[in-house]
């Protein structure tokens, strides 16, 4: 691979990879870290990983992984014993469901970033922070019918440019989310 096409796999997945490497451990310096580590690895190691781009995401994923564990297995040697840890290690279930949900989180990211001004702000303090439409008219100074508006026209936006695979994972949040 070219330095240029190794940049676009790394503006493409340190994103996701943070998220994921974040849901294992809870510490965004540390998440950093794990990426950072993972892709120096695929750098000197990707001639013996397929050019497969599926081959690719799997094995900065399992890098990620694979750091994660490391690291904790470093802090049972520095502690005396090894508390339980967010992330189950026999566990291959949470594993693919923290992959899925960072997948989702970078794809609604990636979205929201296209959307229009106006309706980027309010999709984001609706969805994001949690703010009620009232919260959101009082902050910035506009009708709660157009707080509704345009947190339906950022779903809208959102349900046409979603991937097709994460659809319904959207569908079930948009539905848990708008009550």
């Amino acid at each position: 691979m070219t330095s240029i096409a190794n940049k676009q796999l790394f503006e493409e997945h340190y994103g996701s990879l943070c998220h994921f490497a974040w849901k294992l451990c809870g510490d965004l310096t540390q998440s950093e870290d794990f990426v950072q580590d993972a892709f120096i690895s695929y750098f000197n190691n990707q001639e013996h990983v397929s050019v497969n781009q599926v081959a690719i995401k799997n094995y900065l994923y399992t890098s990620v992984r694979y750091a994660f564990l490391n690291s904790k297995r470093k802090e049972k040697v520095v502690e005396k014993y090894w508390l339980a840890t967010p992330f189950n290690e026999s566990s291959q279930d949470s594993f693919e469901l923290n992959i899925i949900h960072s997948e989702v989180v970078a794809e609604v990211h990636r979205i929201v970033e296209s959307m229009p001004p106006g309706c980027q702000v309010v999709f984001r303090m609706g969805y994001f922070e949690g703010l009620s439409n009232q919260e959101i008219s009082k902050e910035l100074n506009i009708s709660v019918n157009t707080v509704k508006t345009q947190k339906q026209r950022g779903m809208k936006l959102v349900m046409q440019k979603m991937n097709p695979e994460f659809l319904p994972i959207v569908i079930f949040l948009e539905t848990l989310f708008s009550r």
